[in-house]
């Protein structure tokens, strides 16, 4: 795994985080977006919020 580490002043941090996500596939970001999502709201633990959408794979 390759970290990078920036030094630079608070006001650059969300042109640091645009420039990363440019950088992603688009699967990638997807796959992050998923990821932060089934983190957020903890499917597997809270029984009573029900799903309503699927993943189909895209070609």
């Amino acid at each position: 795994m390759k970290k990078t580490v920036r030094i630079g002043k608070v006001e650059d941090q969300d042109e640091f985080r645009r420039e990363d996500i440019r950088k992603m596939s688009p699967g990638a970001r997807v796959d992050m977006v998923l990821k932060m999502q089934s983190q957020f709201f903890k499917w597997n633990l809270n029984p009573k919020i029900e799903r309503t959408a699927s993943i189909r794979k895209m070609n």
